[in-house]
């Protein structure tokens, strides 16, 4: 790193920069000392440049001097001032130095300050860039693997870490795929068809590297597709927040945990809310559901404190509770169930979420633990805080008719693009309470009824009501003596 050093009377000062891509790198203070680290990332590397050569002109111009990298020891053990308090300032850097070079020879060498820049954004490339380029100055492996990973080269990065399996992964080595069966029959409602053909690509693999870091956990263990393994997936979480290699996890995703039908997730949850990184940014639970009836969450409540960063958040089950939510950056939740007991269904109406834009709801069936009604919903329609709230699906209920005729003046429409009543057991008396309502519905984008139960009248009486109104895949009543009978479209 170019260093530059200035001497004033009893001021001896030093300022490094070295420029990498988008960003640049300074470390600054007296001679002798640490100094501190800050670095500074630009739209492109034009501009980094700019803006570097701008401030050596600066530094140069106030009497800063290139120096070489022997230097800096000479020139302050020449300056007459307080010589006596340089020494320990360079036995100081002296013993961070060998510190680093044995956190090198271990494969871990760490800078407080490069790290800080990934763990407060753990997607964001150049500040890996910049730390790969220190990490290779101490001869850290890592750093090649960042680089190559940054690059694009992914054939040369799995070779590496092929090649250094003990280095890069330690005791994970055993459990770098799942045990699940992932099979292509079975489909998650969470993902959309572009997505199935990347999912089934990497679904198996329980480490998804990048930036020379494990980026997402996928943990799922079925022992009716393998019963010879006795371990436990919680602790292969474990050992994953305790790796180098995990640092930086961003992803979590979990679908089985033993027993499919019997076993929950509670496990995996609780190593989440005692020692989750901060750099955690989306979980799912439930990836791979095929029989949703059949699985089995747990409660999140504790969870929430652990990940305060969380952005997106997914649920695919049978039954589950999110207990005291408080997820303070959350922008994207979705909550998939047959059944929604009416404790979860109160606690995520009133959950603490002021960032949320995307949230969706399946209430489900009174067969499959569903016993929530409208009055678990009108807290949510009651609030005025989700000012950035764009889309809400109160989806996949029973009392879809009840809900169509609590809309009128809800104060969480207001920010709404997207309403979404699809799924349900709505008929025409719902589609005729939200023509009643329609003062409130036109200003949205769309307005999802689909695979509901409106004859062709009530098709015809919602057209209008927004700028976009879906009524596909509609739904008939199955008549056993001259009662009809509705369902909803997810139970089990």
């Amino acid at each position: 790193m170019p260093r530059y050093e200035l001497s004033e009377g009893n001021s001896n000062k030093f300022w490094d920069i070295k420029l990498s891509g988008n960003a640049f790198t300074t470390t600054y203070g007296k001679i002798g000392a640490n100094g501190q680290t800050t670095i500074k990332q630009f739209g492109s590397p034009a501009d980094a440049k700019k803006e570097h050569d701008k401030l050596v002109a600066e530094k140069t111009k106030k009497g800063y001097a290139l120096v070489g990298d022997a230097k800096p020891a000479k020139a302050a053990a020449a300056k007459p001032a307080k010589p006596a308090k340089a020494e320990p300032a360079s036995k100081l850097a002296k013993g961070k130095k060998e510190a680093a070079d044995a956190g090198a020879a271990k494969g871990d060498a760490r800078n407080p300050a490069l790290e800080k820049a990934i763990a407060e954004n753990p997607t964001d490339r150049d500040a890996y860039a910049v730390f790969a380029d220190w990490l290779q100055e101490q001869g850290d492996p890592r750093g090649e693997l960042i680089s190559l990973q940054l690059g694009y080269k992914d054939k040369s990065a799995k070779q590496l870490i092929d090649k250094n399996p003990e280095y890069f992964l330690g005791p994970l080595a055993e459990h770098q795929k799942t045990r699940d069966g992932l099979s292509n029959n079975s489909r998650s409602h969470l993902r959309s068809s572009a997505q199935e053909k990347e999912w089934q690509k990497t679904g198996e693999d329980a480490f998804l590297w990048r930036n020379g870091y494990i980026y997402r956990v996928r943990l799922s263990h079925d022992t009716y597709h393998d019963s010879v393994w006795k371990g436990k997936t919680s602790d292969v979480l474990e050992e994953v927040f305790k790796h180098p290699s995990g640092r930086y996890v961003v992803e979590l995703s979990f679908m089985s945990n033993g027993d499919p039908s019997e076993g929950n997730l509670q496990s995996l949850i609780d190593v989440i809310a005692k020692k989750a990184p901060p750099t955690i940014r989306k979980i799912t639970f439930g990836d791979n559901v095929d029989q949703i009836s059949w699985h089995h969450t747990g409660n999140l409540g504790k969870m929430w404190k652990a990940v305060p960063h969380l952005r997106i958040v997914e649920l695919e089950t049978g039954d589950f509770e999110v207990g005291a939510m408080d997820a303070p950056n959350l922008e994207r939740a979705i909550f998939i169930t047959g059944g929604l007991s009416k404790a979860c269904g109160k606690n995520i109406a009133t959950a603490k979420m002021p960032k949320i834009k995307h949230l969706e709801i399946y209430y489900g069936d009174d067969e499959y633990g569903g016993d929530c009604t409208v009055k678990e919903v009108k807290p949510l329609l009651d609030r005025g805080d989700l000012t950035n709230l764009e889309y809400l699906g109160i989806k996949n209920s029973k009392f879809a008719n009840d809900i169509a005729k609590a809309i009128g003046g809800s104060k969480v429409l207001k920010t709404l693009k997207t309403l979404d009543l699809s799924k349900g057991t709505m008929t025409d008396e719902g589609a005729a309470a939200l023509v009643a309502a329609k003062d409130s519905l036109e200003h949205l984008e769309c307005l999802d009824l689909s695979h509901n139960y409106l004859s062709k009248a009530g098709i015809k009486s919602v057209q209008g009501l927004a700028k976009k109104v879906v009524t596909g895949e509609m739904q008939e009543a199955d008549e056993d003596d001259d009662e009809g009978y509705y369902y909803v479209a997810i139970a089990e």
